[in-house]
């Protein structure tokens, strides 16, 4: 059932100068606020493109496209309406003011896209989608927020969720009818479905990780002591001439961060200043932010001058790293391999930034210790929120089973726990919502979607 909220406006288009720019307007009681500004032919009729021009006290603003969308049928459920004006910011700017002083509310960021969810057009993981698929950064991304769109994580999780009140009626059936001769399910069976809809949850969360290194891309820092290559790898990696390359060790006073696409996973490279210690006030400012950088990273790239033998700087700077998952990269073989290296990092990979040598490899490897690689078999992959609600139903579904399995429990304990893992699975798709949950979700969108 739609729900009557006022009228709400937002510019849907990027500000700056454009052939076409749109004002986007939902809510009841539209047209009555807008008609005496609009001149069109003819009725308006719902889902045709009207040329109209735009009025103001008999003055001439714009003219344009006018399309109408009568509720329920459009993107909010509501009545909505698009206009289609010249892009020019002072016509854009001067329309909204026109239609605010009539009293329509300016939206606040995802606000259209919220009514949708209200209003039952959209369940909450498709409209987390919609800003996913605005905010895509390569064309993977873009697959992924679409086929979540179309509901393919829902079509996960309500299984789950089916699966969890089915078992969850028999358990409260046996509570309120134990006197009478009714179907139970027996403690093997829901020990069985119990592990069924565990597996199933733990092959989601599988996907999380990678999920978010979709959306967001990989923070990869390249680390070493000075003058082992970093900025010739970074300069490889990124395929342009981006960091100042010289035999003079500490160039890079400061850290660089461009992005680069690999097999469709955006990779934030990341070159730090060479960490030792500092000769000057500048270098070790330069240092602390790498440092800084460093902790951030997902990944690190931890590179050594392969063609001589390791020095304490670069024993310094492995400490600082053997902690988080990270790659050792043995650089300069265009000048040769030295044996104790490779024997030392017998597990590094080989490469010459300045020739190209062992790239491919290292791009490979990336994506595998990143834990993306064959990622492209999968058809949805969860976001933070969803991994931790599915982490806490799983919380509680874990010990139950093993309680289930060593003692006999009370159908009320065994019906409390379950109701619990079920609301964690609600909040996934929408059917139990906040208002804080909503206000977090839809503050990520742009205003006008």
């Amino acid at each position: 059932m739609v729900r009557h909220r006022e009228p709400i406006i937002a510019i849907a288009t990027p500000y700056g100068e454009s052939a076409v720019g749109m004002l986007r307007m939902s809510g009841t009681g539209l047209w009555e606020k807008v008609e005496k500004h609009i001149q069109l032919k003819g009725k308006l009729k719902p889902r045709y493109a009207h040329l109209f021009k735009l009025i103001d006290h008999g003055q001439l603003i714009d003219e344009g496209i006018l399309i109408y969308y009568k509720a329920p049928h459009s993107y909010t459920g509501e009545d909505m309406m698009e206009m289609y004006l010249h892009g020019n910011p002072l016509i854009l700017k001067r329309a909204l003011e026109v239609f605010l002083k009539e009293g329509i509310k300016l939206a606040e960021p995802g606000e259209f896209t919220k009514r949708a969810f209200l209003n039952g057009k959209l369940d909450i993981t498709q409209a987390e989608a919609v800003a996913d698929l605005i905010s895509a950064k390569t064309d993977l991304a873009r697959q992924v927020a679409l086929r979540q769109l179309q509901g393919e994580l829902s079509k996960h999780i309500n299984p789950l969720r089916e699966r969890l009140i089915e078992l969850l009626a028999y358990v409260e059936a046996d509570i309120e009818f134990a006197e009478q001769d009714i179907p139970t399910i027996k403690k093997e069976q829901m020990v069985e479905l119990l592990t069924l809809i565990m597996e199933s949850i733990n092959s989601l969360l599988s996907t999380v990780k990678v999920g978010e290194f979709i959306r967001r891309g990989i923070n990869l820092a390249i680390v070493g002591k000075p003058n082992v290559g970093k900025s010739s790898l970074f300069n490889t990696l990124l395929g342009t001439e981006r960091a100042i390359v010289t035999h003079i060790p500490g160039t890079t006073r400061d850290f660089l961060q461009e992005q680069v696409h690999l097999e469709g996973i955006p990779i934030n490279l990341i070159d730090t200043a060479g960490i030792r210690e500092a000769k000057d006030q500048v270098e070790a400012i330069g240092i602390q932010r790498s440092l800084s950088a460093l902790a951030s990273a997902d990944l690190v790239l931890f590179v050594v001058d392969a063609s001589k033998p390791l020095e304490e700087e670069d024993w310094r700077v492995y400490n600082l790293i053997k902690q988080k998952d990270h790659i050792k990269v043995l650089n300069k073989m265009d000048l040769g391999l030295d044996s104790s290296v490779k024997k030392i990092f017998s597990d590094g990979v080989c490469v010459s930034a300045k020739n190209g040598q062992g790239m491919q490899e290292l791009k490979k490897l990336i994506l595998e210790k990143a834990g993306v690689f064959g990622y492209d078999g999968m058809l949805v992959y969860l976001s933070v929120r969803h991994g931790e609600l599915l982490r806490m139903s799983l919380g509680v579904l874990e010990p139950l089973l093993q309680r289930l399995k060593a003692e006999d429990l009370s159908p009320e304990i065994v019906a409390l726990e379950l109701r619990e893992a079920l609301s964690y699975l609600d909040q996934i798709v929408g059917a139990i919502t906040t208002e804080d949950m909503l206000s977090e979700i839809f503050s990520r969108f742009c205003i006008g979607k």
